[in-house]
């Protein structure tokens, strides 16, 4: 009988009932001690959302890129551990771009358990309405801070973006700065359908922040780089040598500078440091950030390495038969002037990015100029010899005015597209091709 309670006693691995307990004890000890050093919840992820104005472009695949970062939203939080503590931000979803608000920004949802914050986030994903700036810096500083209070380790930022920064301030002198502050501070980067500068300032964010990039052209791609992002983990510290040396300068050369030249200055001070142009398009410089304009515009972010050169590579974007009054170009993001081609000076030297050229009242939208590339937009002419000295208007397909011709201005560049000419009361329907010179005789 002994014999017999005693292998009643025992389970099926042959261990003792008595041992179980200590084994079942031992195993809810360790769990408890895992949870209260914060094991089970040992990453908080504070996720970023761009809804810029930018944001209501469309995708490959038809729908809108807010409509696919909503998407990409609800599929992350439906896949990670339920114990991961996240929240989430959104930027440019509260102002209409024309406000050119750089402190448009929310925390939608607190950090908390993903079980109890799932709801929330999805919820507010989908009312975000996207139609505002592109604030990088200020939003990534107050990131920084929600996830800063949190006890895990480490904390991460996930920022989503289909932009460049579009106010002041350098977001990847910033992001060194915060993660030298904080040593498990870790700033991934997720660029969505981004221009060739987009992509050169997320990448010198993660790359200065312990982070890595993503690229995603669509929602899917967006969702597979948001799961990459939240579960890579972070690199191991190590103990670091600190050698101290004399500084080594660095060099910064620009191709293709124009003769005006592009003001340098320093990231973080704004202080001017020189000037380069086709005249002297090579500068020495102490390592660290700068900034570079191009007319109008800044190239952010700029990396100066000791004993290194590096090499800014702009775009040119030239307009064939431009008028004498000459043609806005426009950042296609904010519509902010970058700078203007004329028959006179029919190019400028751009970063590469996107853009909008004016003819007229009508806009030729979604430029884009790649690293080192010579964009020629090639119109089309629509001229009418002997038109009247009260001229005639061209309208778009809207009834928009975008142009007129007359005696002293017998000719209009503009777009390829659709257009009507309006001779007194006779209306002519124009179908204009790039680069075609439509004749319009008068009998």
């Amino acid at each position: 009988m002994a014999t017999a309670s005693a292998e009643a006693n025992r389970s099926s691995n042959g261990a003792p009932a008595g041992a179980r307990q200590e084994q079942k004890g031992a195993v809810v000890a360790a769990a408890a001690a895992k949870s209260a050093a914060g094991g089970t919840s040992s990453k908080s992820i504070a996720l970023i959302i761009d809804a810029s104005g930018s944001m209501n472009a469309k995708l490959p695949e038809g729908r809108t890129r807010i409509e696919g970062a909503k998407a990409a939203v609800e599929d992350i939080v439906g896949k990670l551990p339920a114990d991961v503590r996240i929240s989430l931000r959104a930027y440019g979803h509260q102002s209409p771009t024309s406000r050119r608000d750089c402190k448009d920004t929310a925390l939608l949802v607190g950090f908390d358990t993903l079980a109890a914050a799932k709801d929330g986030i999805i919820a507010k994903a989908r009312e975000l309405k996207a139609q505002g700036y592109t604030p990088i810096t200020y939003v990534l500083k107050l990131a920084a801070e929600d996830v800063g209070k949190e006890a895990a380790k480490p904390r991460v930022v996930i920022l989503v973006s289909d932009g460049k920064e579009t106010c002041e301030g350098d977001p990847c002198a910033t992001a060194k700065a915060l993660a030298d502050a904080d040593a498990s501070l870790v700033i991934h980067t997720i660029g969505f359908a981004v221009d060739t500068a987009a992509k050169f300032q997320l990448q010198c964010i993660a790359r200065v922040a312990r982070g890595k990039y993503w690229e995603a052209e669509g929602a899917g791609r967006l969702a597979a780089a948001l799961g990459e992002a939240a579960r890579t983990e972070a690199p191991p510290q190590q103990t670091t040598q600190i050698v101290v040396a004399r500084p080594r300068p660095g060099k910064l050369e620009i191709k293709n500078a124009e003769l005006a030249g592009h003001v340098v200055t320093e990231a973080e001070s704004g202080k001017s440091v020189g000037k380069l142009s086709s005249s002297q398009s090579v500068m020495e410089l102490p390592s660290g950030f700068y900034n570079v304009t191009f007319g109008n515009a800044v190239w952010k972010s700029v990396e100066i390495k000791p004993a290194e050169t590096t090499v800014l590579t702009p775009g040119v974007l030239a307009v064939q038969n431009a008028a004498l009054t000459g043609h806005k170009v426009l950042d296609a993001e904010t519509g902010v002037e970058i700078g203007n081609v004329t028959a006179l000076k029919n190019s400028i030297t751009v970063l590469p990015s996107t853009f909008s050229v004016t003819f007229g009242a009508a806009l030729w939208k979604d430029i884009e100029v790649k690293l080192g590339e010579r964009k020629v937009l090639n119109p089309g002419v629509v001229s009418v010899p002997g038109a009247d000295i009260r001229g005639y208007p061209i309208k778009d397909e809207a009834g928009t005015v975008v142009a007129s011709v007359s005696a002293t201005q017998s000719s209009a560049p503009l777009p390829p597209g659709k257009y009507t000419l309006e001779i007194g009361a006779q209306k002519v329907p124009i179908e204009l091709a790039a680069g075609q010179k439509l004749e319009i005789k008068l009998n």
